[in-house]
């Protein structure tokens, strides 16, 4: 197994998976499926000031795993120390030279045996150490579904899905700065919950009216390493009838 030394660590995007798929019914309810009982982690590791040896020395590097064809790369992750046997996500790597003698590329890494247990659920969503349950701005929206046809002499007909008739409430949660606890809770929550597949319950800041069994909508979260102690990942909430 090959490893592959991490130079930057600040700006690296990891990226977390799972295989659920999502269906809703005529009752309103979402029927979920978690396929393959694991989450996936990639990761994009980005270089902005490599020297013409560093970059030869990367592009041999890619050369050596021709690609995606071998795997078994050791790839330590810098954000909690695990190691996962990772192969290139790509069959293709690109480098620029926006400046003399200053390269820049991003490798991508997927993560492909191995894979860890899963975390345990989360019955319910937790707040920030501030007791908040986002950065501002803070968004929420509601939606409906309404089948708008046309008609030869320009009224309209509109259908409605009553299986959304009231409404359908989500919530964007997290921020783009966020502290290391507060960006662990949040990915533990979707980690343990294997993104949308388990329901927790939520308290929504505006009003404080809990709803007793929401979900996360995203099938993959992406977190973003920015500084140190300054982390962004994003997600959004939604309504479970």
């Amino acid at each position: 197994m090959t490893a592959l030394s991490v130079w930057p660590v600040y700006g690296l995007k990891r990226r977390l998976r799972v295989d659920v798929t999502q269906k809703r019914r005529m009752d309103l309810k979402v029927e979920r499926i978690f396929r393959n009982r694991h989450v996936q982690h990639a990761f994009e590791i980005p270089w902005q000031t490599l020297t013409p040896e560093q970059r030869l020395a990367l592009d041999d590097y890619f050369a050596s795993n021709r690609g995606r064809m071998l795997g078994d790369i050791d790839f330590i992750d810098p954000w909690d120390g695990i190691h996962y046997t990772c192969r290139m996500e790509l069959d293709e790597q690109s480098f620029e030279e926006p400046v003399n003698k200053r390269w820049s590329a991003t490798i991508r890494l997927i993560e492909v045996a191995a894979f860890k247990a899963l975390k345990p659920a989360v019955p319910a969503f937790p707040t920030f150490t501030s007791g908040a349950v986002v950065q501002l701005p803070y968004r929420m929206s509601r939606f409906y579904r309404t089948v708008v046809e046309r008609q030869q002499d320009d009224s309209e007909k509109r259908f409605e899905d009553f299986a959304v008739s009231l409404g359908i409430q989500r919530w964007a949660v997290g921020g783009d700065v966020l502290d290391d606890t507060n960006a662990a809770a949040l990915l533990n929550a979707w980690e343990g919950n294997a993104g949308p597949y388990r329901s927790m319950s939520f308290t929504e800041p505006e009003r404080g009216l809990a709803y007793p069994t929401v979900h996360f909508l995203e099938t993959e979260v992406v977190h973003e390493l920015r500084e140190p102690c300054s982390n962004s990942v994003r997600l959004t909430l939604e309504e479970l009838k």
